[in-house]
């Protein structure tokens, strides 16, 4: 059976959940989703995310929520809108054991999952499952996702390079620069780019639109590229369709060794005599 929503725990302490606690809780669950369902689909209508059922267990202590998806139009169907849920799920979980940033979470995600960890104002311990009649495989927001959080998002290696992606959210970091998202399709996760003004006029005309950024880059200790300083940017073809396959540029110069094996130019270029 599909998904129909996500259930929410709170694990109380000794003393009771704090009323602000409870709701930026709610509150930075469903920005994460929402902001996970942008990178999962760059157009199309974005669900209205509603409490379908708040209970107690007294027994572990704990607050439950339930929250699912109402659609604003037919355009996309309840299933669909509910992949966020999934990936949500899915990716704190990963987030558990390694400490590298899921598929379709931005680091914004990750740290917020990171914060969630963190026991404070009456609640000891967040859960996240999915449901669909019964609940799913309940992930802990634990002391690893914190750690693990926290790694993931820390630049380990910076390095001159460049990111190929599709331009997603545009927005002011600071005066004079330009905050974005690009999603890369290989990795199914957005980078974060910053630039300066003299690039943004460029950047704001191709919106949704596949891009070469060059700059410098920030990696975390798992090679994930996490973030970009922009100083150059190129508009890319929409797809890869044109471009040269790997077939082709096999073989196409057989005869750039000359009469040298491989092995004589490997000594060659290492200086060996």
């Amino acid at each position: 059976m599909p998904t129909t929503g996500l259930e929410v725990r709170l694990t109380e302490g000794r003393e009771r959940a704090e009323v602000g606690r409870f709701t930026r809780t709610l509150d930075e669950i469903v920005r994460s989703l929402r902001e996970i369902d942008r990178i999962y689909l760059r157009k199309g209508t974005r669900a209205t995310w509603v409490m379908a059922g708040l209970s107690q267990d007294r027994q572990r202590d704990e607050l439950i929520v339930r929250l699912e998806a109402r659609p604003r139009s037919s355009e996309r169907t309840a299933e669909d809108m509910l992949k966020p849920v999934e990936a949500l799920v899915t990716g704190a979980a990963r987030l558990a054991e390694v400490p590298e940033v899921p598929e379709y979470f931005s680091p914004t995600t990750v740290g917020r999952l990171g914060e969630l960890a963190t026991p404070q104002e009456g609640v000891q311990q967040v859960s996240l499952a999915p449901y669909n009649g019964q609940v799913g495989q309940e992930v802990r927001l634990t002391d690893a996702i914190q750690k693990n959080a926290q790694e993931a998002v820390n630049p380990f290696e910076i390095s001159y390079g460049s990111v190929v992606g599709v331009v997603e959210v545009l927005g002011t970091a600071r005066k004079n620069s330009l905050r974005l998202n690009v999603f890369e399709a290989d990795s199914r996760r957005p980078i974060q780019a910053y630039m300066g003004s003299e690039e943004a006029e460029q950047v704001r005309q191709l919106w949704l639109h596949r891009v070469l950024l060059g700059g410098i880059i920030k990696r975390n200790r798992r090679g994930q590229a996490i973030r970009i300083d922009v100083d150059r940017v190129s508009q890319m073809p929409e797809n890869d369709d044109g471009r040269p396959s790997t077939d082709e540029l096999l073989g196409i110069d057989p005869g750039w060794l000359g009469s040298r094996s491989v092995d004589d130019y490997l000594r060659e270029v290492r200086g060996e005599g």
